[in-house]
């Protein structure tokens, strides 16, 4: 049986969605991510005190997040939160991400030691957790906490990407070659964000609906 055609408009328009969504945040977070990880190498090609290069490298993580945070709200269909306190939180997320990320190498933590899987474990969780729950923090629904381990779970996976160039490159390699297979990296890191959470995200922010009709999918911002 044929579906009726107001639900092939709806298919049609989601499917419309979601190309939106992973365009518009890929270009985001590969821009934003190529700026930190420039940063990051520059900083470890200075020879800085590593108090300073961490900070530094924390501030190139908060710009990848402001990034992504416009690019999501760029690509969201409707029921937007405020921009500013997206994009906001998003970043603060991303600096708390970088600072848990870049914390073991500035302190030298030993990865072999006793207490080695517990710390990672656990930082792993906050890393994964930081973007997303900052980003509920703006949302404040109960409809809506499902984004947190969503979000999760898609950056668990597109992280991975991130460790791809350590193979082909060395203290000795060109900055540029170092940037380039960063860039890249984070290209696919980016995909893979952006298309694991299109379908929650055009769900949670659907497109308004005409007065006197309910959507069931709209997460309301805070008040």
């Amino acid at each position: 049986m044929a579906d009726p055609p107001g639900r092939r408009g709806e298919d049609a328009q989601m499917a419309r969605d979601i190309r939106r969504w992973i365009l518009r945040v890929t270009i985001a977070e590969t821009l934003g991510f190529g700026l930190a990880a420039s940063v990051a190498a520059a900083v470890a090609a200075s020879g800085i005190a590593p108090a300073p290069g961490y900070l530094l490298t924390i501030a190139g993580g908060a710009v990848e997040g402001a990034m992504l945070g416009v690019g999501q709200w760029l690509g969201m269909p409707g029921s937007r939160p405020p921009a500013v306190a997206w994009v906001g939180a998003t970043s603060a997320g991303a600096a708390v991400a970088w600072s848990i990320g870049m914390l073991p190498s500035t302190v030298g933590f030993d990865p072999f030691s006793g207490a080695a899987a517990a710390v990672f474990v656990g930082g792993a969780l906050l890393l994964l957790a930081s973007i997303p729950v900052a980003q509920w923090l703006v949302l404040r629904t109960r409809r809506a906490l499902h984004w947190i381990p969503v979000t999760m779970a898609a950056w668990a996976v597109a992280v991975l990407w991130t460790l791809a160039p350590s193979p082909l490159i060395d203290e000795r390699s060109p900055l540029a070659l170092v940037v380039g297979l960063y860039v890249a990296a984070g290209l696919l890191m980016a995909v893979t964000v952006a298309a694991a959470t299109a379908v929650t995200a055009v769900r949670l922010f659907p497109h308004r609906r005409a007065p006197g009709r309910v959507s069931s999918g709209a997460a309301q911002p805070a008040g």
